[in-house]
């Protein structure tokens, strides 16, 4: 039974051009072994890159304001950057398309005074901001219509990020509907959501994806999760076995032990393996040292599961 490999999305670039980090990236994911992997999102930051191609928003700089109604793209924003991953990687692995998710950009925007949407609003206590559901859903809107463009040139696993859904005051309810029209085109999707997701992984559960992309760390005290509910709800896990807040290179076997922690808790056959976020923040040795290493533990354990 093989184990399924992927990473969440970025990857170190440095100072290269985008195209050359690009296929800097493909080429490193590809010679580690990694199946389904990504084009580095080099371009720009997660909102920016698709602020800049969805009409109602003004980027200047790293503020992502919007001026009026939020609409569909009219032209896909990240299909250059996945075709040019995908004709790099020649078959030896799949690319994915990866869409920041809605909840994530409407927290990130910055209203004006043409916009026409409710305030942000900060309630008293710390909790995080409220955004008017609208914003959410024309923002889901607009990024159903970039799904449909990469599932429409045969990216077949598309993957939303939604690192707010993990912070408190976050509405999950708006933030998982609005999820369901964005991630609606997509063949095969899935959701990467950061931080501790125990307290809201039963609502993910039920989520409109195929894929729960999160921290295996996180997931170790959730005795209630089992491959019985897993087949009940559809889904699948990809469990975080690198860590990406350092450069030190787990151990191949520190990180086989993970995997197997993970298999034995939720099934072999429920289990996908990645990184635990994103490695952009990483240097380009460690980055690349730590998908080898995770690939062949996967399959090490792999190879220990048919025995």
């Amino acid at each position: 039974m093989g184990i399924t490999t992927t990473v969440i999305g970025s990857y170190p670039y440095a100072r290269m051009a985008p195209e050359e980090a690009i296929l800097r990236a493909v080429d490193e994911q590809v010679a580690a072994g990694v199946d389904v992997i990504s084009d580095g999102q080099v371009r720009a930051d997660m909102v920016g890159i698709f602020a800049k191609g969805i009409p109602g928003y003004d980027v200047q700089g790293r503020k992502y304001n919007v001026t009026g109604a939020i609409m569909p793209p009219v032209m896909p924003i990240t299909l250059s950057d996945l075709t040019l991953a995908r004709e790099r990687a020649a078959g030896r692995a799949r690319v994915k398309g990866i869409i920041t998710g809605p909840t994530t950009m409407a927290h990130c925007s910055i209203l004006a005074a043409t916009a026409p949407y409710k305030p942000h609003h900060m309630p008293d206590g710390g909790q995080m901001m409220t955004v008017d559901p609208e914003l959410v859903m024309d923002i889901a809107r607009a990024m159903a219509a970039e799904a449909r463009f990469l599932a429409e040139a045969g990216f077949d696993v598309i993957q939303f990020d939604e690192p707010f859904f993990s912070l408190p005051g976050v509405d999950l309810d708006v933030g998982l509907s609005a999820l369901a029209v964005a991630a609606a085109p997509a063949p095969f999707s899935a959701l990467h959501v950061c931080g501790d997701v125990a307290p809201i992984m039963p609502q993910l559960l039920g989520g409109p994806v195929n894929l729960l992309e999160v921290e295996g760390a996180r997931l170790e005290k959730l005795d209630w999760l089992t491959p019985a509910l897993l087949a009940e709800k559809k889904k699948r896990i990809c469990w975080g076995v690198v860590a990406v807040d350092t450069n030190e290179v787990e151990e191949e076997e520190v990180i086989a032990a993970r995997i197997r922690a993970g298999a034995a808790k939720i099934g072999a056959e429920n289990l996908w393996i990645s990184p635990d976020c994103g490695m952009r923040a990483r240097k380009p040795d460690a980055a690349r040292q730590k998908l080898e290493h995770m690939v062949k533990a996967a399959r090490r354990v792999a190879g220990e599961l048919v025995r």
